[in-house]
């Protein structure tokens, strides 16, 4: 688990790190095709491994209808706690230091940590205008549509190094939230939900040294099938502590030899995390199926037993 979040963290701080410097040029997608093929090959790999990935999590939106009933139910619960009928869960384990919850899109849930939402949807349209002005493709980023998501959140802490006592100065968590569309709105059908949005929020607070880092990773058109923008769209925010936040577009880094960095991004980082993420969902998923078997298979025992009189 260590090791895990060294190469979930460390990959992303150092991509940061680069691509929030001044870039030499502008970028040149034609260009960068013919002087870097092997380079921009790579990286069509690694894209299809991401669809992957977000094919594997589509599957999953029923989680979401489980995750919005607990939510209720847990209202109820705090309404009305000598009523133990809301006591019951659909959701009730998950893998070691994770949570879960249901969350409804909005755009002011999303940036909460980034400063004033109006400004940082302002940074994000510019940054999809830039885009256009110079051949990247990218289309606007809606954050306003009230999609049902689900949110799962793995977290830990920081200890300090002090030779008399092991002290947490500090934690750090990552989340990927699914967000999903409706297909169907006829009441008298199942509801199918396709994935429509992928956000990733990653925090870390070094209580002791004052310090706040937080990126978000935005990806509006995961499973789009008329989306020919090749990820392009995907959006990263980077804030530390209380500067002004840095809005960055995939499209807009290089993939050069001397700048690899949409490469590295999706290699060392992006594929990783959702790979990581799918498992612990799996989890979830089977942890919520084998408890709804075993409520059925004990309904069933009484229904047998009520046979012996």
């Amino acid at each position: 688990m260590r090791n895990h979040r060294k190469w979930i963290v460390l990959p992303l701080a150092l991509l940061l790190a680069g691509s929030l410097m001044a870039q030499p040029r502008t970028v040149e997608p034609e260009t960068e095709q013919e002087e870097f093929p092997d380079l921009q090959r790579t990286e069509a790999l690694q894209e299809a491994n991401i669809l992957d990935a977000y094919t594997r999590l589509g599957e999953l939106g029923w989680l979401v209808q489980m995750a919005q009933q607990d939510r209720r139910l847990q209202q109820l619960e705090e309404e009305n706690p000598l009523n133990f009928e809301y006591t019951f869960r659909y959701i009730k384990f998950t893998p070691r230091n994770t949570y879960i919850r249901y969350v409804k899109e909005d755009p002011q849930f999303l940036l909460n940590t980034f400063g004033p939402t109006e400004q940082i949807l302002n940074q994000i349209k510019e940054k999809v205008e830039l885009a256009k002005t110079i051949n990247v493709p990218a289309e606007a980023v809606t954050l306003d549509k009230g999609r049902d998501g689900i949110e799962l959140t793995q977290y830990d802490f920081i200890y300090s190094n002090d030779p008399d006592q092991r002290r947490a100065i500090g934690s750090r968590r990552k989340s990927l939230t699914l967000f999903f569309d409706r297909t169907n709105n006829q009441a008298d059908t199942a509801q199918q939900l396709q994935l429509s949005m992928v956000v990733t929020k990653i925090v870390e607070n070094d209580f002791r040294r004052g310090v706040s880092d937080t990126e978000l990773i935005i990806d509006p058109a995961p499973l789009d099938p008329k989306d020919d923008i090749q990820m392009s769209d995907i959006l990263i925010l980077h804030r530390y502590n209380q500067k002004p936040t840095n809005v960055i577009l995939l499209g807009l880094m290089h993939n050069t030899s001397t700048n690899p960095h949409r490469l590295e991004f999706k290699q060392e980082f992006y594929v990783k995390l959702l790979d990581h993420f799918f498992r612990l969902y799996r989890l979830v998923a089977n942890y919520a199926s084998k408890d709804d078997n075993d409520y059925n298979e004990e309904v069933l025992q009484k229904l047998e037993q009520s046979m012996s009189y």
